[in-house]
């Protein structure tokens, strides 16, 4: 993983927050205009939602559901059909999801932007639900 910042400051707090969800291996970081640093590389994206858009799409056969939040709190509430997989173990276990597009959720949508990520760059349909998990359970998406 390589993060990119407006400055070394912001650069710092994101190795922080990784490392408090058990991310700690950042190959390189840089800071500046994104557009510059990408250079003629093409830049990626990928889809962006919340559990109220889940809700609309959650019973679609293509869509799969993963949850990368640690295994006690998967236990203590998850959506259905939800695979568990914490976002420090996915590059390990890619394999164990299926073809199509992969909703990816957290707690607050910040492992959940790592996984994305991860997903993404294995070319992997990723969308990311960036939304708190209470959204999910007041709309009724777990059990």
């Amino acid at each position: 993983m390589t993060l990119i910042g407006e400055d070394s400051a912001q650069i710092a707090a994101a190795k922080r927050e990784l490392v408090r969800i058990g991310v700690g291996h950042v190959r390189g970081a840089a800071n500046g205009d994104i557009d510059k640093l990408a250079g003629a590389s093409p830049l990626r994206s990928y889809r962006v939602a919340d559990f109220t858009t889940l809700a609309a799409e959650i019973d679609r056969d293509t869509v799969t559901i993963l949850d990368v939040r640690r295994d006690d709190e998967f236990q203590e509430s998850h959506p259905p059909k939800a695979v568990n997989i914490p976002v420090h173990e996915l590059s390990g276990r890619l394999n164990e999801l299926p073809a199509g597009e992969v909703w990816v959720h957290c707690a607050s949508g910040y492992r959940a932007s790592v996984a994305a990520s991860i997903l993404d760059s294995h070319d992997r349909v990723a969308v990311l639900v960036d939304d708190e998990f209470t959204t999910a359970e007041k709309l009724g998406l777990t059990r």
